[in-house]
């Protein structure tokens, strides 16, 4: 009997001594948690790069490649893209000048010399059915020299027609002698309120 408790000891001590590694570190041991995560992380790997792998590495059809008479083109109708509004501009006058392209600016609100103040939206209207690039590069330029145009004039200066008319020719000048050419044709009021 002796004999088998020494034994048994003997087993005891040498499984707590496997448990170590022989630099003293224990030996890591999965738990049943660990295992089901991995198990999950694989099958949702395998239920995505699965079909992924499929779309991607199938076959490509080869796509089968006509020739066309010489004569094909001449039986589909031509196709021409017009600019917006530009059957308008065939069916005016003779003497109608075309439009050309339209800058919104910004809402201005300055205040007027005098007292008061104004809050006007404008368009500038161009020569050309296009903006030319220095426009854009100098737009802050141009914008400040619309504001101090504006915040020269007085209440009286805009009180009737005859004064936002000659303001609006200011506004075109201005705008041209920033650009140093003749770029704006015409300067619109879509809003302007003096108060």
């Amino acid at each position: 009997m002796a004999d088998e408790e020494q034994e048994t000891e003997e087993q005891e001590n040498g499984e707590a001594q496997e448990g170590k590694s022989d630099s003293g570190k224990k030996r890591f041991v999965p738990s049943r948690k660990v295992l089901l995560i991995a198990l999950g992380v694989v099958v949702v790997v395998a239920a995505i790069g699965t079909p992924l792998a499929f779309f991607l590495l199938r076959d490509s059809e080869e796509t089968e490649i006509t020739d066309l008479d010489k004569d094909a083109a001449k039986d589909e109708p031509e196709t021409i893209l017009y600019i917006e509004g530009f059957d308008d501009l065939k069916d005016g006058s003779e003497n109608e000048q075309p439009l050309g392209a339209f800058y919104p600016f910004e809402t201005f609100i300055v205040n007027l010399d005098g007292g008061g103040y104004l809050r006007c939206q404008l368009h500038a209207e161009f020569v050309k059915r296009d903006i030319p690039n220095r426009f854009f590069a100098k737009l802050i330029i141009i914008r400040d020299s619309i504001i101090s145009t504006l915040s020269n004039k007085s209440r009286e200066d805009l009180a009737d027609k005859t004064g936002r008319d000659n303001l609006k020719s200011e506004l075109k000048m201005s705008i041209n002698s920033e650009l140093r050419r003749e770029e704006v044709q015409a300067v619109y009021f879509n809003q302007f309120v003096v108060q």
